[in-house]
């Protein structure tokens, strides 16, 4: 017989051979890893599963009572790039993983997840939790402090990247009170190092112990652009302890729709939705936009809140009360310059207020108390307010207030009217010098009340206040109207 024909026939025999033992090594190895997991005797696992092959552990009714109590239905991983070697002695992720090291896995689900802690009744319920594509590098773990847990699990979310990760049935119940948060699913694209690219939240609601019905209830959550390095990079920190600065999180966008719960009704609340969108142009450019939509406040004729306030609409003649709030705003680094472009509160046939606002000189300390959370660094900075401007038109508010006012003195309007006006005429505030240009200042406002019309004041310091520190406003005396170069205009009505 021809040598090559026998070779490949050895060949064949040692492949089938090897093949026909793996269900053995699979065997000795989920043996080893089960008693490996079981050797702290404080962990108890149905049954392991391995496949070789596909580079997969598998655990069945995972049960922990060390600390809080954990049961995990079932625990998944596929795609692990993990030894072999270690899988064949019984050391897994969940077996001998300590806090730094690496992990990598193309796949990992958890199904049926619960956390108890006994010493304060709380604890936390996954119906499931899959991620793919999930790399842990390897990251620092030498920690000298006394939030260990904390500062490690930063370091770990710093050197993590999950492709996607979605939760389903998600519950925390709270300490104490034992009040429930969660939410029907949660999505997460592209995590990557403390950025997140997308964000879908479904269902999220409150629930107190005693009531079923949610408190407060958040249909959808929908959110782009996350940022969360700087809170991460803090968190990390050995010298970080709570009530220190986290820094904040940078969201290009974010959008909340489908407002319930039984703390809205109770009020009479609704709320259609809230949104944030941020437009960064380049490094030192960003243009922000907030947004508050479909606010409705018409109050049930239940509970004694609920019907004081609905009397106090009706003696105003309104059944409820509808609001829009728009704010914009930029930050430019480049010019140090920090401006409320226009922030316009809309109540639908009663008012209309706009303020606008512009901060110079805008320096490194002011901009480190924005991101880091430092409110500290403000008393090192020297940004200073330029100009502020804030229009209240009036379309039938100061009417009905006025009538609301005269129905619980018991005067005519025209009565109530009058002596508010001479009110504002005669105001003198402590510490504060009553000069012409306040006397002008009040008569314009008293003005305003008895014609109603749009009312504007204007605050142009010169030179521009330094908002960090104001000690001049905070003097005996002070002239108010002259350091913040107040003055107030009168538009009346056409």
């Amino acid at each position: 017989m021809n040598k090559q024909v026998i070779a490949a026939l050895a060949v064949v025999a040692l492949a089938g051979a090897a093949v026909a033992a793996v269900p053995i090594v699979e065997s000795h190895a989920a043996a080893g890893i089960k008693t490996e997991i079981e050797r702290d005797g404080a962990t108890k696992v149905g049954s392991v599963e391995v496949g070789l092959f596909e580079r997969r552990v598998t655990l069945l009714d995972l049960k922990s009572t060390s600390g809080a109590a954990l049961s995990v239905g079932r625990w998944e991983a596929s795609g692990l790039a993990w030894p072999l070697g270690e899988l064949l002695r019984g050391r897994t992720p969940l077996a001998g993983f300590d806090w730094g090291d690496p992990l990598r896995a193309d796949r990992i689900e958890l199904h049926d997840v619960h956390l108890v802690d006994s010493a304060t009744t709380s604890g936390w319920s996954m119906g499931s939790l899959v991620m793919e594509g999930f790399d842990l590098a390897r990251y620092d773990a030498q920690y000298q402090g006394d939030y260990r847990f904390q500062a490690l699990l930063a370091r770990a979310l710093g050197a993590l990247t999950i492709r996607r990760l979605e939760e389903r049935n998600v519950l925390f119940s709270l300490p104490g009170s034992n009040d429930t948060f969660g939410a029907a699913s949660a999505v997460v694209d592209r995590y990557e190092r403390g950025r997140i690219g997308a964000l879908t939240v479904s269902s999220l609601e409150a629930t107190a112990q005693a009531d079923p019905a949610p408190l407060y209830k958040i249909a959808d959550i929908k959110s782009a652009g996350i940022d969360m390095t700087r809170l991460i990079a803090a968190l990390s920190s050995d010298k970080w302890q709570p009530g220190a600065p986290v820094g904040r999180a940078h969201v290009d966008s974010f959008n909340a729709s489908g407002f319930a719960g039984e703390m809205l009704t109770r009020y009479g609340i609704s709320l259609g939705s809230v949104s944030l969108e941020t437009v960064r142009e380049g490094d030192r450019l960003s243009r922000s936009r907030t947004r508050v939509e479909g606010f409705v406040l018409a109050p049930p004729l239940r509970g004694l809140q609920g019907l004081q306030t609905r009397l106090a609409l009706q003696t105003m003649g309104l059944k409820e009360v509808k609001l829009e709030l728009d704010c914009a705003g930029t930050d430019d680094r480049a010019k140090g310059e920090l401006t409320l472009d226009r922030c316009a509160l809309v109540g639908q046939d009663l008012a209309e207020i706009d303020l606008t606002a512009r901060v110079v000189d805008v320096d490194p300390p002011f901009w480190r108390a924005i991101d880091d959370g430092d409110l500290l660094a403000l008393d090192e900075s020297h940004a200073a307010l330029d100009a502020m401007r804030l229009i209240l038109a009036d379309k039938s508010l100061l009417e009905r207030s006025l009538k609301a006012l005269s129905a619980v003195t018991g005067k005519p309007v025209s009565e109530t009217r009058a002596n508010l006006a001479s009110e504002i005429r005669r105001y003198q505030p402590a510490g504060i010098l009553i000069s012409e240009d306040m006397t002008k200042l009040l008569d314009t406002v008293a003005r305003f009340v008895e014609r109603g019309g749009t009312l504007t004041l204007d605050a142009k310091p010169d030179p521009p206040i330094d908002i960090a520190r104001f000690q001049p406003l905070m003097k005996p005396g002070a002239d108010l109207v002259r350091l913040l170069g107040l003055t107030a205009t009168l538009a009346t009505p056409r």
